[in-house]
């Protein structure tokens, strides 16, 4: 099936990864997104400093009004004027002005406009004049109406002049905004038609080459969703992990294609001794289970002090039993990745008597470990722990395949032993009372087979080797290790 790619695929965005596409795009609209909000809270704080430039200029134009109403009318009239409150008056009036005179939206030309603070003080002058000697005063008395008119005037200028020009302000910010949104809308349209364009007729290819030919049409070809071609697309990927898998395709001189095996392996064999983990640990949470509820029962009836410390001394150590096979099941999810690293043997053996103690002892099999080896292997803790178990595993076979029967001289024993005069080298001795090892098919098997797991370990400078002796084939691992572990 031959499927012509066509728009889209001689322009660039064909050829750039779809993360780099998808960000960039996604980048883009947030920038300008992130510009319109700026402009936006610009704006808001904008239109309260005009807000509070125009109340201030109100205000001190309805002040200065009544003011002015009250001196004509106490003028005309005769009436005394308390100096007092006019000289408070006066005061709040300079503090508004020089409010207004240092907000920097009020422009240079509209300031002049604004009582002085030699203006304000010469009308408390004439004021004062005028009240202490009324006689012959009618002069003084028009020149000050006149005054209090013209700053009246002035303000009242101010007040309108101020008013343009905050209009003027935000109506030019208010088209910056509308046009930052209008380009933002464009910008999008535009990154929607190119993805449309450019990116969707690939994918529909994409469904054409993975469609079954059965279920092809002609024109558009079959429908096709997302969920169905990364289904298709699946199923294809795991036919071709199942072709790699046969006898014939795996390469084991490969090193990448052994560390992927091994991974494989690590998963299936984890899971076959999960299932015995698994068990050994329920029953050592319902040990602590039942141990507790005694204790409580005890407690409650009042019971004796020995058969408590009994119990609780049970308690304890069911509970440092679950404590420890949650560590063990930790440890080896950790390994899985097969990550360099270096591991004690001490504790390696450890985890081995917890994980093989049970099942083997149903088997009627012994197994001998040197818990004690003081050496730390410079060596995958992973590989390693694969490698033992497939051995271990195997001996297992033989034992049971040899002495189908019997429950007696079932003996697989694991012995360290350091190289003479090499503190840097030792040797890991595998023997049992059968004196064989089954190996198994690696393809038939979760289990790896012994090539797979010499193969695996040459990637660790590490030699697996099986000498024949009178009793029968034994395994030996030469390992490299560290110092002895403190």
């Amino acid at each position: 099936m031959t499927v012509r790619m066509h728009n889209g695929t001689n322009w660039g965005w064909s050829h750039q990864p779809l993360n780099r596409i998808f960000f960039g795009i996604t980048a883009t609209v947030l920038v300008f997104l992130a510009l319109v909000l700026a402009l936006g809270v610009r704006q808001y704080l904008l239109y309260h400093q005009c807000q509070q430039a125009v109340a201030t200029g109100d205000h001190l134009l309805f002040k200065f009004t009544a003011i002015k109403d009250h001196l004509n009318e106490s003028l005309i009239l005769g009436q005394d004027i308390n100096l007092q409150a006019f000289n408070g008056e006066l005061q709040n009036m300079e503090k508004e002005t020089e409010a207004l005179t240092g907000n920097i939206l009020v422009p240079d030309g509209l300031k002049a406009a604004l009582p002085s603070r030699l203006d304000l003080v010469g009308l408390e002058v004439r004021l004062r004049s005028i009240q202490d000697q009324r006689a012959d005063k009618s002069k003084e008395t028009a020149e000050l109406a006149r005054s209090l008119n013209g700053i009246n005037i002035n303000l009242q200028q101010f007040r309108f002049h101020l008013t343009d020009y905050t209009q003027t302000i935000l109506l030019g910010l208010h088209k910056i905004i509308v046009g930052a949104l209008g380009l933002i809308v464009s910008l999008t349209c535009t990154l929607l038609f190119l993805l449309n364009r450019h990116l969707a007729v690939p994918i529909l290819n994409l469904c054409r080459l993975t469609a079954p030919l059965a279920g092809e049409r002609e024109g558009n070809g079959p429908e096709c969703s997302l969920h169905t071609l990364i289904g298709r697309i699946t199923g294809q990927l795991a036919g071709d992990a199942m072709r790699e898998s046969e006898p014939g395709d795996l390469n084991l001189s490969d090193p990448a294609t052994l560390q992927r095996e091994a991974i494989r392996y690590r998963y299936a064999v984890t899971g076959c001794i999960g299932t015995d983990l698994a068990s050994e640990l329920t029953n050592s949470i319902n040990g602590v289970i039942n141990y507790t509820q005694t204790l409580v029962d005890i407690d409650q009836e009042g019971g004796g002090q020995p058969q408590a410390e009994h119990l609780y001394q049970a308690l304890v150590k069911e509970v440092q039993k679950t404590a420890d096979l949650v560590a063990l099941l930790q440890r080896v999810g950790q390994w899985q990745s097969g990550a360099a690293s270096s591991v004690s043997l001490k504790k390696l053996f450890q985890m081995l008597t917890m994980v093989l103690d049970k099942p083997l002892r149903a088997d009627s099999i012994v197994l001998s470990l040197p818990v004690n080896c003081p050496h730390e292997v410079a060596m995958t803790a992973g590989d390693l722990w694969l490698v033992l178990l497939t051995l271990i595993h195997q001996g297992r076979q033989a034992l049971n395949r040899v002495f189908p029967y019997k429950q007696t001289e079932k003996l697989l024993r694991l012995e360290c032993n350091a190289l003479p005069g090499d503190d840097r080298h030792l040797t890991l001795t595998l023997t049992n009372s059968a004196a064989a090892w089954d190996d198994e098919d690696s393809i038939k098997s979760i289990w790896p087979n012994r090539t797979f797991c010499t193969y695996l370990l040459h990637l660790h400078q590490v030699e697996l080797t099986a000498p024949e002796r009178s009793g029968g084939p034994l395994l030996i691992l030469d390992l490299p290790c560290h110092n002895p572990v403190v």
